[in-house]
């Protein structure tokens, strides 16, 4: 029975996206999609949280703290401009709270769970594990970005995506990686590779649709 909640939430995260990226190349259905990006980041959560079958109190406290933590550094970010740089959201991540959505702090859940767990699958040093969950998180978001804008996710001042970006992102990531570290969450690699790969296929069919490859 477990594994075949694994198998069910593995598929459905990579038809989601795929499915979801595909319906982008239609102009008649492209707005919906987009507004649709809130629920479809919280379902993946939602079919992690379901099929990985670690229902531990400290685990809904660690998602918690990583919500609350990601949503505060992107407020911060928005209003102060220090953390990441001159940014700010467009409509397609839903209800915003000082012009920065709710949702993004699911987001940082998502990455920040998906990264961990494949870091630890590779190594069992502690900071070894942060730095290399954190360097991915990075790396994901040089694929989002070019994209962010015309996806209506964010926008950059002059269209300009700065370095301050990617350094923030690489700090919050590593702060966030050692909290999860300590936090000593269990976590199926499956479901972890499957919740990060299947967005990263859905922001590279992104780049056919708008024409960057």
């Amino acid at each position: 029975m477990k594994e075949n909640k694994v198998k069910i939430a593995i598929f459905l995260m990579f038809f989601l996206n795929i499915i979801g990226s595909f319906g982008l190349f239609f102009d008649e259905i492209e707005s919906v999609i987009l507004l649709l990006t809130p629920i479809n980041l919280l379902i993946l959560l939602v079919l992690f949280y379901w099929a990985n079958g670690y229902r531990k109190i400290s685990f809904i406290f660690t998602i918690t703290v990583i919500f609350l933590f990601g949503f505060l550094v992107e407020l911060i970010g928005v209003h102060y401009k220090f953390i990441f740089g001159d940014y700010s959201y467009g409509n397609a991540l839903g209800l915003k709270i000082f012009q920065t959505p709710l949702i993004i702090g699911v987001n940082w859940i998502n990455l920040s769970l998906a990264c961990f767990g494949i870091s630890s699958f590779f190594v069992s040093h502690n900071f070894l594990v942060a730095l290399i969950a954190s360097t991915l998180m990075v790396l994901t978001d040089f694929i989002i970005e070019p994209l962010s804008g015309l996806l209506d996710f964010w926008y950059w001042s002059g269209n300009q995506i700065p370095l301050q970006n990617y350094i923030g992102w690489f700090l919050v990531s590593l702060l966030i990686q050692l909290f999860l570290v300590r936090s000593k969450v269990e976590l199926k690699i499956q479901l972890c590779f499957a919740l990060l790969i299947s967005q990263i296929i859905f922001f590279l069919i992104q780049y056919i649709n708008h024409g960057l490859f």
